[in-house]
């Protein structure tokens, strides 16, 4: 019977999702099915990821989109000083001696990496801003401020462990563009994430 009722499960459930990863937006009604049934897959999802070595962020990349979409699709809105953006230090030019994991506003805007942008924008809108160093520190900046609302930029692997550590929070998840390799001189699309940041503010 247990075999049954989780066959019938995934059964139902999968097609869900792959739905709405296609429509890019699910009904509101099906919405928290969708995101149970996301977080009760997610065994099966690290599974893949064992058995995939060579496609472990494609497999990632599509658990973060359905979770953004599914985010997305419930309306939840907040205001600017209720929602937390947070960056990974990567983000910041390597060679910069300006220490901004203390605090973003002392950038200097040099340009030299997206930085300034993104300080700019968020001081525009309103929003706290985060640079951390690792998810261990944007784990206890979400503790220490708990918004209602955060979006993060990290790598598929640190965004996938903090949206399923805080699921009952709303997480938005941005991935960043590598092309230096991991954790050097990323990047991440000023105008993709603030078209994430209106989304979500009232």
């Amino acid at each position: 019977m247990v075999f049954i009722g989780i066959t019938a499960f995934i059964v139902v459930s999968i097609p869900i999702i792959l739905k709405a990863y296609r429509a890019k937006r699910i009904k509101h009604s099906l919405a928290a099915f969708a995101r149970s049934s996301l977080n009760i897959l997610f065994p099966l999802i690290s599974l893949l990821l064992k058995i995939l070595k060579n496609n472990k962020d494609t497999i990632r990349r599509f658990y973060i989109d359905i979770n953004n979409i599914l985010t997305e699709s419930a309306g939840i809105k907040c205001k600017p000083d209720d929602l937390m953006l947070i960056l990974p230090h990567c983000l910041q030019n390597f060679e910069c001696k300006i220490k901004i994991t203390s605090d973003i506003r002392d950038c200097k805007n040099c340009g030299r990496c997206t930085i300034g942008d993104i300080k700019n924008m968020a001081s525009d809108m309103g929003i706290k801003v985060f640079v951390v160093t690792g998810g261990t520190a944007a784990r206890n900046v979400i503790v220490n401020e708990k918004p209602k609302i955060v979006v993060a930029v990290a790598c598929e692997r640190d965004l996938i462990s903090g949206i399923f550590d805080f699921k009952n929070l709303c997480v938005i998840g941005v991935t960043n563009e590598r092309p230096n390799g991991p954790c050097k001189d990323t990047f991440v699309n000023v105008e993709t994430l603030r078209n994430k940041l209106d989304m979500l503010i009232i």
